[in-house]
């Protein structure tokens, strides 16, 4: 069993000294060894760096630390449910993206394609009932 540092586990994992920290005192990642000082060398083995990449990919998806808590240490029906829910959500999120991007590209592809400003109206107009009223 190899032990890092609390250095090395950020520097393996990206999370910084401080989220750690406060991993640890929400109870969702503890190091493995403390020195006899108590808090000031902390250790992590394998699986507590293991643990440490679990919990970046959650919180890299939105998932909130209360409920980390809940698919890390109960790994069962419920962490599918909060996973399926957050998926959802975020393919809610990329659709309506995705209608944002679309919008931004069709008033760009406007103000090139006429300098009328008749004819820009228009368009808009029809662009306009196209996408916020046909919802």
């Amino acid at each position: 069993m190899s032990l890092n540092t609390i250095r090395e586990v950020t520097e393996i994992t990206g999370i910084t000294v401080n989220a750690l920290r406060y991993y640890d005192s929400k109870g969702l990642l503890h190091p493995t060894v403390r020195n006899s000082e108590g808090r000031k060398e902390w250790l992590y083995d394998d699986e507590a760096v293991r643990r440490a990449k679990r919990i970046l990919l959650l919180r890299r998806i939105g998932i909130p630390v209360e409920s980390i808590a809940i698919v890390i240490e109960k790994a069962d029906k419920m962490d599918e449910v909060i996973l399926r829910s957050r998926l959802e959500e975020l393919r809610e999120e990329r659709q309506f993206l995705d209608e944002q991007i679309s919008i931004a590209g069709m008033l760009l592809l406007l103000d090139e394609i006429s300098s009328d400003a008749e004819v820009k109206e228009e368009l808009l107009d029809k662009m306009f009932e196209k996408t916020c009223l046909d919802e």
